[in-house]
């Protein structure tokens, strides 16, 4: 097995990670970045991005239907091409990740180590198979991924993500999306206001991130008004349609109690779960260091200097589970990698002091 012998160690090469490889190289330290993946970020491959660009799109609708309003009246139907939307939506987004792969290559060769890591001990990282990396420090920016009820994988590849969607050739005809979430509600209005028949549903009556009750309602009733939501449904059945001979169809039945009180059956194209996501740090064999971990399972690290319960290890970005945003992300790489490049003599850092403030914003159940 190979060995590696560095100052710092960076598991993850996604946002976070590229920020605490550059902050700590800028320390002058020897570092290596390890990712199992594709590099670049979630929000250019499947998150804040493409998600803007199908946002932008639904938006041309939005603004077309609302002319007449000011006097201005386009002639004709509205005619939305879905596979137009998402040949745009795919072309852009692939130029963003583009920019940031151009960056990767940056980074030299030696300094990249491609595959999954697990601890073997506090300063002790084995590679897949290949490569044991002795760190003095390492930062774990291992970023996040969906969660959702594990019996929904019934559904098969009727079962999506929001990462899922901007895979798409063309719009479907029919999406339900749980979780009336940040996630959730700005691509179930996006695919409504292309024409896609959408309804949200979501549980507990939680809405986005708002925590004060009188805008919580005035949110829940200016989307019900554009589109079907039920924040606190109660869903009866759900499963995959199957023909007379037995096969599974395309297509997934839901039935649930609609806000008048009755059964009403919604059969989709596609279950789009919107229901959170959880950190990447159940793979990494945690359980061979000494960290503390919080009720989920993720390493408790200080808001300010991104350290851990021992002392050499970071953690920074979605695997930190507080605020799943790329510029936090991006904040948090460069306080973690500064401060593991710079050990002993680690430093607070703005961003963390904000994650502190807003970290309880943005949890919310679906």
């Amino acid at each position: 097995m190979k060995q590696l012998n560095v100052d710092v160690a960076v598991i993850g090469g996604g946002t976070a990670g590229l920020g605490a490889y550059r902050a700590a190289k800028a320390q002058g330290a020897s570092v290596v970045m390890i990712e199992g993946g594709p590099y670049g970020t979630t929000c250019a491959r499947v998150g804040c991005m493409p998600s803007k660009l199908l946002i932008a799109a639904a938006e041309s609708v939005h603004q077309i239907e609302k002319a007449p309003a000011f006097g201005v009246h386009p002639q004709g139907e509205i005619k939305i091409n879905g596979r137009e939307v998402m040949d745009r939506v795919k072309r852009e987004r692939d130029r963003f990740v583009g920019f940031v792969l151009e960056g990767v290559d940056e980074i030299p060769v030696e300094d990249k180590v491609s595959g999954y890591a697990k601890f073997v001990d506090n300063n002790t990282l084995v590679v897949d198979d290949h490569t044991q990396v002795n760190a003095a420090r390492i930062v774990i920016a291992t970023g996040s991924r969906p969660a959702y009820p594990a019996v929904w994988n019934e559904l098969g590849d009727r079962l999506i993500i929001n990462d899922d969607v901007f895979d798409w050739d063309d719009l479907p005809e029919s999406v339900a999306v749980f979780g009336p979430g940040v996630i959730g509600l700005e691509l179930g209005q996006s695919l409504h206001r292309l024409g896609v028949d959408v309804k949200v549903f979501g549980l507990g009556g939680q809405v986005g991130p708002i925590t004060d009750p009188e805008v919580m309602a005035y949110a829940n009733k200016a989307f019900q008004e554009e589109f079907y939501l039920d924040a606190d449904v109660k869903v009866e059945t759900m499963r995959r349609i199957v023909d007379d001979q037995g096969n599974e169809t395309d297509k997934v039945e839901i039935q649930f109690i609609n806000h008048d009180g009755e059964l009403e059956t919604f059969i989709v194209d596609y279950v789009l779960a919107a229901t959170g996501r959880r950190p990447n740090v159940d793979k990494l064999a945690i359980e061979n260091t000494s960290l503390e971990l919080d009720e989920r399972g993720v390493p408790t690290a200080d808001y300010y200097t991104l350290q851990t319960s021992v002392e050499s290890i970071f953690i920074a970005g979605d695997a930190s589970n507080q605020i799943p945003l790329l510029h936090e992300a991006a904040d948090q790489g460069r306080i973690a990698g500064d401060n593991a490049g710079r050990f002993p003599d680690i430093r607070a850092g703005f961003a963390a002091h904000q994650s502190q403030r807003y970290s309880q914003i943005h949890k919310s159940r679906w």
